[in-house]
């Protein structure tokens, strides 16, 4: 009885699966008229973020720039007062 049971239960998945796959291939496809926006909004946004970036890598060598002098500074005041 489990192992007749266990069958109609693989062939239940086997006609669900192949159902499916009838519905996947032949049902209709929805045209999405907003992908042009979507793409068109996705642009922008992408192109902000790299000018974001590139103003976060200019203000990052900048404070590099200012520590590097900073610790010269620092050091030459050591060195003056050893």
């Amino acid at each position: 009885m489990p192992t007749a049971l266990a069958d109609y239960g693989v062939a239940f998945f086997a006609i669900g699966i192949v159902a499916w796959m009838i519905v996947a291939v032949f049902a209709p496809r929805r045209k999405d008229p907003d992908l042009v926006k979507v793409i068109a909004d996705n642009t922008q946004a992408l192109t902000e973020l790299s000018v974001l970036i590139r103003q976060q890598s200019e203000l990052l060598q900048k404070q590099s720039e200012i520590l590097t002098e900073m610790r010269l500074e620092t050091a030459r005041k050591a060195a003056r007062g050893a």
